[in-house]
């Protein structure tokens, strides 16, 4: 448990934030079982109220652990009202009236409940193979911390020290710490797994996408379009690219283009399906493959995202000019070789957008019917 607490306080270093939970809360663990080791020459019952704190200070965490990876309200008074008034019990069982049965029992099933809670709260939302056994797993600790409580409940029906020492001997008591130990030891695998599956997502999202716009970049679009090996897919390529794009970075430097890049990258994945790509090629230029779609369906797309970027009010983000761009639009041919092929064609229409006027969509050399007139980027200084 030590290990795991080191390990995943490591990995809170690079940016999981619920790593931070699991790490504190491993080591509380590792510390409530060592608390005889370590602070043997104490009272013993100054010793069962330390680890029976540190124990809910582990489960707590782990808990909030589980809300934080899947954002999720955390209830922390809530939580920590539970912790509060499970210490005064314990204690009370401790040092005012000693009764190490409720002591045991209260112990547990608080433990028991600060993790029950959490879990029953995200356990739809796990969406991954990794997040799913980590909730599951935690949810075998609840049931075997459960199936202990009443284990011991039945079989030490008076509670007196003779049987209770009968039952911690017990074969059955053995299996029942060995089962524990396990469900422990498999739910620190599970959550070191799901940690490094945040990583390597994140990594690949961080290979894949513009920074800027976190739409795709150019190898990743590549890599999620289809394949031409097998068979020429269906679909069509829209090319756009902002009108005067440096002329705006000039005159109202690169935080304002930056603006409308992200502007444009918005309008760009509202206005076409889940299915569509959606990628920054580089600059001002767009690219968006559209699955299954006639260029003539595809060029009605462009249109639509043309009118609205054109239509955008920048004045409240200190730009004064209105702000258009130019799309081409191409279908996917069957003597293509990749996508590329219809990304030329597209570019190709693109340039004559330009040439014509701007603030136009061009579909294979013809221009579509514009909602109103070409428009260039006037400077209002």
């Amino acid at each position: 448990m030590l290990t795991f607490g080191v390990v995943f306080l490591f990995l809170q270093r690079i940016g999981h934030a619920s790593a931070r939970y699991w790490g504190f809360g491993y080591l509380s663990a590792a510390f409530g079982f060592a608390t005889p080791l370590v602070l043997g020459g104490l009272p013993f019952e100054v010793q069962a109220i330390l680890s029976n704190l540190l124990f809910f200070s582990a489960f707590f965490l782990f808990g909030h652990a589980l809300l934080t990876h899947f954002e999720q309200p955390l209830y922390t008074k809530a939580r920590l009202s539970i912790v509060i008034v499970a210490a005064l019990l314990v204690s009370f069982h401790v040092v005012v009236t000693p009764d190490l049965k409720r002591e045991l029992v209260i112990g547990d099933l608080i433990c028991a409940l600060l993790l029950a809670i959490p879990v029953l709260v995200v356990r739809k939302r796990p969406v991954t193979l990794v997040d799913r056994m980590m909730v599951a797993i935690a949810a075998l600790v609840v049931a075997e911390t459960l199936v202990r409580i009443g284990a011991l409940l039945v079989m030490t029906p008076n509670g007196s020290m003779i049987e209770l020492s009968e039952f911690f001997e017990s074969d059955y008591a053995f299996y029942m710490q060995l089962t524990a130990s396990i469900f422990g030891f498999l739910l620190a695998l599970s959550v070191l797994a799901s940690q490094v599956s945040v990583t390597v997502d994140r990594h690949q999202h961080a290979a894949e996408h513009d920074p800027l716009t976190d739409v795709l970049n150019r190898r990743g679009f590549d890599r999620h379009v289809p394949d031409f090996r097998n068979e020429t897919p269906d679909g069509a390529v829209i090319t756009c690219d902002i009108d005067h794009f440096k002329r705006i970075n000039d005159i109202y430097g690169h935080a304002a283009g930056d603006i409308v890049l992200i502007s444009l990258s918005d309008l760009l994945r509202r206005h076409t399906s889940n299915g569509a790509r959606v990628a920054r090629f580089g600059g001002e230029e767009f690219v968006v493959f559209l699955p299954r779609q006639t260029a003539a369906a595809a060029g009605q797309v462009a249109n639509g995202i043309r009118a609205a970027f054109s239509s955008l009010d920048w004045k409240n983000r200190g730009i004064l000019d209105q702000i258009t761009a130019s799309f081409g639009v191409s279908a996917i041919a069957r003597g293509d070789h990749s996508i590329h092929d219809a990304i030329k064609r597209a570019d190709d229409s693109l340039y004559a957008a330009k040439r014509g006027g701007r603030d136009q969509v061009v579909l294979e050399g013809a221009r579509l019917p514009a909602e109103g007139p070409s428009l260039r980027v006037i400077s209002g200084r």
